[in-house]
């Protein structure tokens, strides 16, 4: 009667085991190739109409760079990311002329 329990036990973990391999089988067949998968990260974050015109560390410098683009007639934003990181974000169809802007 006791070696009964103790096999009762062992198949029940063996069954459980099972079932979480079988799962995580799963997961690994549905992801990218290589094993890769994308970083819960602000870039997969959708802003809209909005693009990411420039990815700045330090808020004061961002909006800086925000009042510049605004000055220059550009419309621009500033949203930061879970990361601490900020982004300055412009229409998509004033992205050109912002990274033009920047880049001088």
């Amino acid at each position: 009667m006791y070696l009964a329990g103790w096999a009762a036990s062992a198949g029940a973990l063996a069954t459980l085991i099972l079932i979480i391999r079988l799962l995580r089988f799963g997961e690994r067949r549905n992801a990218p190739p290589g094993g890769i998968r994308p970083a819960d990260s602000d870039t997969a974050l959708d802003f809209g109409l909005l693009r990411s015109v420039s990815l700045i560390g330090d808020l004061a410098f961002a909006r800086d760079v925000r009042d510049r683009l605004r000055h220059n007639g550009v419309r621009a934003t500033v949203a930061t990311g879970h990361d601490g990181m900020v982004r300055v974000l412009v229409f998509a169809d004033e992205y050109d002329h912002a990274r033009l802007l920047l880049a001088q």
